[in-house]
């Protein structure tokens, strides 16, 4: 299953050549003895770290796989600053490439950690192309006066995240990710938890075209005194820049979700609840007046109105969606349910403890209740929810599948029920 699995990756990225780093030194941080010999080999021979991985992956032409052990932690201890070529501080890459394991199950997923490096993660320089981040956890970068914590995208590039677990990454601005302009981020199925920024995005900072689907955003921090968000999506002034969210979960961040600053947004089948302050927020930029789109979503426990605090935003959010409170943005609609409980379960966690989120309570008003188009692209919902589950699933038992609002959708055949659940 893992050959299989990398080959299709493989094939995915166009790597039918590539070359295939396997690290096998965890505990120490070396160079590579000679860059572009097409051999990851420390000066001390026969040994390959991941430092030595990405600086002969950058010297070879064309993509390459680089395979981090299973149930490992990799140090990153060098430090250094103002070279781009790997060799002190964080890794700098510049060439196509593929960084990740193929082990399953997530407690076996490697972790990187930069609490000796005093910099960041991850650096991809500007037009490397597709880069690709897998069944990996990084924490404890800091880019400390700089943007990007765990990684720092810069401008014409593809950077895909699968399964990353970004913890206690912290930045002057994106304390996880700052994705620039010209350049693509894909994020599917990985966790930002604790991560801390001082001016912007305590878990990214967004001025490229962003989509996020199966995520989970939570007790992330920002430091900035005004509006402190998680998630920052800030306007491009070269290129386009804009945030889809799906099937995500948005929760115990300081102080807003997410803040669009001039920017498209758009957010699908998530659940945003229990943020300090807002859920969403959505402002104009001079005279750029960006769209904020909500469909099939659920908003609750916010303690400021969500939504636009400009007049200039276009907001369309006549969705069915679902507001705890009389956020503005809902309160016309028909097809909405404002100022009303969604009860909503204690925070759970899925079968491997890598996803938290908030399930649909014992006669939730979000069961059952989004749009009755079947799901798909359009103005119906997502075809999964979450945690794969498919929709529409028939989760109060009238005959009738539909799909629920937020992220999670009830599975009808639940035949257990725990006492917070039961409790309405």
């Amino acid at each position: 299953m893992k050959k299989l699995f990398l080959s299709l990756l493989l094939l995915m990225h166009g790597f039918v050549s590539a070359a295939i780093f396997q690290v096998n030194l965890t505990v120490q941080d070396h160079v590579d003895d000679n860059p572009g010999d097409g051999v990851c080999d420390i000066p001390t021979g026969g040994f390959c770290t991941l430092r030595a991985a990405v600086m002969e992956a950058n010297a070879l032409p064309g993509g390459d796989i680089i395979i981090l052990p299973g149930n490992s932690t990799v140090r990153l201890t060098i430090t250094g600053s103002g070279e781009n070529a790997g060799a002190t501080g964080d890794l700098d890459i510049s060439d196509p490439v593929v960084i990740g394991t193929f082990v399953e199950p997530t407690e076996d997923f490697p972790t990187i950690d930069g609490s000796l490096l005093n910099d960041r993660i991850f650096h991809v320089l500007s037009s490397t192309g597709v880069v690709t981040f897998v069944n990996v956890r990084m924490v404890n970068g800091s880019a400390d006066f700089s943007s990007g914590g765990a990684i720092n995208i810069g401008i014409d590039n593809q950077v895909e995240i699968n399964r990353v677990w970004f913890e206690d990454n912290t930045a002057d601005t994106g304390g996880a990710i700052y994705l620039n302009e010209l350049s693509e981020l894909n994020v599917i199925d990985s966790v930002f938890k604790g991560n801390a920024a001082v001016s912007q995005g305590g878990a990214m900072v967004l001025y490229g075209n962003a989509d996020i689907d199966k995520t989970t955003i939570f007790e992330n921090l920002n430091f900035n005194g005004e509006v402190e968000e998680a998630v920052y999506v800030g306007l491009a002034q070269f290129g386009t820049s804009g945030l889809t969210l799906r099937n995500s979960t948005v929760f115990n961040n300081s102080n807003s979700g997410i803040f669009g600053f001039g920017a498209d947004v758009s957010i699908r089948n998530s659940t945003i609840v229990n943020n300090n302050e807002r859920g969403v927020l959505s402002n104009p930029d001079g005279n750029q007046n960006p769209e904020l789109r909500i469909r099939n979503s659920v908003f609750s426990q916010h303690s400021v109105s969500n939504c636009s605090a400009g007049m200039a935003v276009d907001v369309i959010a006549d969705n069915w969606n679902l507001s705890s409170d009389e956020s503005t943005c809902f309160e016309l609609s028909s097809t909405n349910l404002t100022e009303t409980d969604p009860k909503l379960t204690g925070i759970k966690s899925d079968q491997e403890n890598w996803h938290s989120y908030y399930r649909p309570g014992f006669y939730s008003p979000v069961v059952d209740s989004a749009h009755p188009t079947t799901p798909g692209p359009g103005i119906g919902c997502e075809a999964e929810d979450q945690r794969g589950v498919a929709r529409a699933q028939d989760g109060n038992h009238d005959g009738n599948a539909r799909c629920d609002r937020g992220a999670i959708e009830l599975l009808e055949d639940v035949i257990f029920y725990d006492d917070f659940d039961i409790a309405y």
